[in-house]
């Protein structure tokens, strides 16, 4: 159900999605959905997050291990969001974008959850960053910046049916870094 749940609300955002949809997408029976998740959709919401959260973590902290210089880490990065976004035909994006633009006041904790993934992501990055000379100040920027030049890429490449949001992204936050690192 999780599985099904990510590729409809990369689709359609978070309220653009029912549970007759989810049920139906995983084909899962309806009492199975509130055994395993007493909270309904919220909760799947949340588990989503949590699971795509870590996911993109693990990637960031894999091509930080990798050695790459910054340079490099940032194209890789661009150039993965650039194949997810043509892999799914241009219709739908980054999950986590979709969820955090499409939830209400009436899901804090969803909220919460989108929230302390995107600060991981950050963190990650900024770590990355730090550890390839900017300084603490500037990583923690950069990571910001390169955050909502993930997300944009993939907000812009879905509407536009194109990997160049990607492109750019990718040159213009390697241009930024290359500023970060000398002051």
């Amino acid at each position: 159900m999780l599985a099904a749940a990510v590729d409809l609300f990369g689709e359609r955002g978070y309220e653009g999605v029912g549970i007759a949809e989810l049920l139906a997408r995983s084909s899962a029976p309806r009492g199975s959905l509130y055994f395993h998740f007493p909270g309904g959709k919220e909760q799947i919401g949340i588990e989503v997050v949590g699971r795509v959260g870590a996911e993109v973590a693990a990637r960031f902290r894999g091509l930080h291990d990798s050695g790459v210089d910054l340079n490099k880490f940032i194209e890789m990065v661009f150039k993965t969001t650039a194949k997810e976004c043509k892999d799914r035909a241009y219709v739908a994006s980054c999950p986590m974008a979709a969820i955090a633009t499409g939830f209400g006041e009436g899901n804090p904790k969803l909220g919460d959850a989108v929230g302390q993934a995107f600060s991981l992501w950050e963190r990650e990055i900024a770590a990355a960053a730090e550890a390839r000379g900017m300084s603490p100040i500037n990583a923690k920027v950069f990571a910001s910046a390169m955050l909502v030049a993930i997300e944009g890429a993939f907000v812009v490449s879905k509407a536009q049916r194109s990997s160049a949001p990607h492109l750019n992204a990718s040159r213009a936050m390697q241009a930024f870094a290359a500023s970060l690192l000398v002051n």
